[in-house]
């Protein structure tokens, strides 16, 4: 799930044009996750060699990596652009290069009969998957390259999550100004004394980014934790830019997160780059439960934002719905402007 309210999320069976007829056939390119059985780590088990993460193979997972050569013998329209067997799952990205007699789904359903019948053979008698694949499929400029870089980089990730644990754990009850919110990253960045709210207008032309650029980065360099909602274009480019130049950041999300109770919330992780910050604890993300959005100071302030942004523009103002979108995003610079303005650490609680 980038997790700039754009965020990543986990791979989701295909719905849309992907159901019509025939279309499974056609040229495309799919990146496929199979999940072991019970997240069993029958594929192998995670280790360092001094340079990098690794995986060392179980003869499953060998056996795994070996099918892949017989399905591109069988279905030769089929290029693998990038694989990565992990112990407790595995990651194909497949190009279908020309229209096939078989539909994709149905080559996939083949690879992981032949998997389970290698399994066997070295007397593992369960099924070694947990149910049918997620697809992905590609669907954007840009998402290619990601597809590849998530699959190479998924071992270093899941090394990371091992080394850091605490950076990477859903809190679902955090605490603070008396709100609740869904938490992951280092909450220590709460307790800073020193903080800035990055809100820019979708209207702020590119001068006037630059110029509050400049000065987010330069009280950064001064000690000062930057929060933002992350929505507009300005917003967004300043907080990339916090982000790669190494200054902490806290983030508040719209629905960043998987539901609480769904399959994908324990093995959850923030995506792309925000990975990489989380685990060097310079990140931290809020998504602010139901209860935060409809709270009275939060509505009082909000409506207060919506109808001066109204009357800006020499409208009338004349209410938004607390589920629209309109008012979520406001809602969250208010209550990232609460949290940079209130006294002290003795407000947050995990």
């Amino acid at each position: 799930m980038t997790m700039d309210n754009n965020g990543t999320t986990p791979p989701q069976r295909e719905t849309f044009t992907w159901l019509q007829p025939g279309t499974w056939r056609k040229p495309c390119i799919v990146h496929v996750t199979m999940v072991a059985k019970d997240r069993q780590p029958l594929f192998g088990s995670l280790a360092h060699n001094g340079r990098e993460a690794v995986v060392e193979k179980t003869e499953i997972g060998w056996a795994v990596v070996n099918q892949q050569r017989k399905m591109r013998e069988t279905c030769p329209e089929i290029k693998i652009l990038a694989d990565k067997v992990m112990p407790d799952h595995h990651h194909i990205v497949l190009q279908v290069q020309q229209t096939m007699t078989r539909s994709i789904k149905e080559v996939l359903r083949g690879y992981m009969q032949g998997c389970k019948a290698e399994a066997r053979k070295i007397g593992f008698m369960d099924n070694i998957y947990d149910g049918p694949p997620f697809y992905r499929v590609l669907t954007h400029k840009g998402q290619l390259h990601a597809m590849i870089e998530y699959v190479k980089a998924n071992a270093e990730r899941a090394w990371q999550r091992r080394q850091h644990p605490d950076l990477f754990r859903l809190h679902r009850q955090t605490g603070v100004c008396g709100l609740l919110f869904t938490s992951l990253g280092n909450h220590f960045l709460l307790e800073w004394p020193d903080r800035q709210l990055v809100e820019m207008s979708r209207d702020a032309s590119q001068e006037q980014i630059g110029e509050r650029l400049k000065e987010v980065i330069a009280a950064a360099h001064n000690g000062a934790i930057t929060y933002t909602a992350a929505i507009s274009k300005g917003e967004q480019t300043i907080a990339r830019a916090v982000r790669e130049q190494g200054f902490p950041l806290v983030v508040l999300l719209n629905d960043g997160f998987p539901k609480e109770g769904s399959p994908h919330e324990r093995f959850y992780k923030p995506g792309g780059v925000y990975f990489e910050a989380c685990a060097k604890g310079a990140l931290l993300l809020l998504e602010p439960d139901e209860h935060a959005f409809c709270n009275s100071r939060v509505r009082t302030a909000t409506e207060e934002a919506l109808r001066r942004k109204a009357e800006q523009k020499g409208w009338r103002y004349a209410g938004v719905p607390v589920a629209s979108q309109r008012y979520r995003f406001v809602a969250l610079n208010e209550m990232g402007r609460m949290m940079v303005m209130r006294g002290g650490a003795d407000e947050i609680r995990l």
